[in-house]
């Protein structure tokens, strides 16, 4: 055979497509296991797999002791909250992982302790601006997003959620640590112990008859909860095995670390972040707006029918980022560029595979969440598409943030935001008139205007990448 597929390595008689061993079973899991993506990816796989499977449960109980509009009165106070935290979830620790783990493996306990702390100073000042804004102008801010029929009800309960800002410091500078000296079995414990605390608190708070503020208290408190964990976790593993600062140095280095130690490398990309994840709520903003909780809950629980392939994806997304900056760093941007395309097109492949699999499990998403849930098949064919597309972009905020290009991905992703929002309001209000004869209709709009600004926005980032230009250093 020509080409990359049916290629064999000289002796093993695994066959591979793209590089990736595939045939016969059994040989290709032995070649595949001996690889460390692999195997991060696996456990990764695991450990997101698990804390899906929790939210499935979790989200499916909500809706049914809450119902549509209880429901979706939680999912846009968590919402309204996400937005206000744009920049209290700096992701910090997610940019910092590279420095850090690159001093780490260097034996530069200096460089260690600068990073964390600098994590820990600026993570924590902000959160504290967050959590102040919150409790003082919570319900204002809900009027303004939200309109005057129930936007400052939701703001008032916005406040319970922001008290979780501060606490959370604790656990991003335990994953930080665990994940950049690649102790990915303790980062999985501490992910999953905090997805389950907080799940199971909410729930008894909601059998215990306490609605949703009984429910946003169970998220607060199983996050504080979570967050001591986390430092335990850091204090034995981190600290004890691999020579990073205890809490007292900690604190020390933060007060001498500067704003701006750090903040060339990790501004860009925390807009980049922060511009994504704000895009990402506009559907829920513009349906709490313009068409009610109801259709807010329809697109919230859509989404979950994918809940476990986005696990897959953000697991493969995590993991492949390492690898592909462990080449780039070893090898430079061809062999990078060429892992980078054969990533793309495995993971896309399995994307669309799995996508239609989840599609075709709808019946027992609708056993699980009740008819209730599901008043509209378009939007949950919507979010299949969604899904399977997703594959084919695990590895591009990436391999923009690898090569340097991040500017380049804020300058594009700005405009294409800015021209896709009034289109997305005025679909989700045509939907939202719609709805009134056929529910699901406005959360359809919704998704639809998110389906088609991800598809335009990845043409652009594609044609981008595909130009010899971006390998260049």
């Amino acid at each position: 055979m020509s080409g990359v597929a049916g290629r064999t390595a000289a002796g093993d008689g695994v066959r591979r497509i793209a590089g990736i061993a595939v045939w016969p079973p059994r040989a290709a899991v032995q070649v595949l296991s001996q690889r460390g993506l692999a195997r991060d990816v696996a456990l990764l796989q695991a450990s997101n797999t698990l804390q899906k499977g929790y939210g499935l449960l979790y989200n499916a109980a909500c809706f049914r002791l809450l119902g549509a509009a209880g429901y979706g009165e939680f999912r846009l106070v968590l919402t309204l909250y996400n937005t206000v935290n744009l920049l209290g979830t700096l992701g910090l620790g997610q940019f910092l992982v590279v420095p850090l783990a690159q001093a780490a493996a260097a034996g530069d306990r200096e460089g260690v302790a600068r990073a964390c702390a600098y994590n820990v100073k600026l993570s924590l000042v902000i959160s504290l601006g967050v959590m102040l804004v919150a409790l003082a102008a919570g319900p204002w801010i809900g009027e303004l997003v939200f309109g005057t029929d129930y936007g400052a009800d939701l703001g008032a309960l916005m406040r319970i959620v922001a008290l979780g800002a501060v606490p959370s410091v604790g656990y991003t500078l335990s994953t930080t640590a665990l994940q950049s000296v690649g102790r990915m079995r303790e980062l999985a414990l501490v992910e999953n112990v905090d997805a389950v605390l907080f799940r199971a608190l909410g729930i008894a708070a909601l059998l215990a008859g306490k609605a949703a503020p009984g429910l946003l208290w169970g998220v607060a408190a199983g996050g504080a909860l979570s967050a001591l964990h986390a430092l335990y976790q850091y204090r034995r593993i981190a600290v004890r095995e691999h020579d990073f600062p205890g809490l007292r140095q900690l604190a020390a280095e933060a007060v001498r670390v500067p704003f701006g130690a750090y903040l060339r490398f990790s501004a860009l990309a925390v807009a980049d972040k922060n511009v994504s994840q704000f895009f990402g709520q506009t559907p829920m903003l513009f349906l709490g707006r313009w068409a009610g909780k109801e259709e807010a809950a329809y697109f919230d629980i859509a989404a979950k029918v994918f809940t476990l392939l986005a696990a897959f994806s953000g697991a493969a997304s995590r993991a492949i980022s390492v690898r592909l900056s462990q080449e780039y760093g070893a090898n430079g941007a061809e062999p990078t560029r060429r892992l980078f395309w054969r990533t793309l097109l495995v993971w896309g492949g399995l994307s669309i595979v799995l996508a239609a699999g989840f599609t075709c499990l709808l019946p027992v998403f609708k056993w699980v969440y009740s008819d209730a849930a599901f008043p509209s098949l378009a939007l949950v064919l919507i979010f299949a598409v969604l899904q399977a597309k997703q594959g084919f972009t695990v590895s591009l905020g990436a391999i923009f943030l690898i090569l340097d290009r991040v500017l380049v991905n804020v300058a594009v992703k700005i405009p294409l935001l800015l021209a896709a929002m009034p289109i997305g309001a005025w679909l989700v209000q045509a939907g939202a008139r719609a709805a009134e004869r056929q529910p699901g209709s406005a959360a359809a709009a919704a998704g639809a205007y998110q389906l088609g600004a991800f598809l335009v926005g990845d043409l652009v980032y594609f044609s981008i990448i595909a130009s010899p230009w971006f390998w260049r250093r």
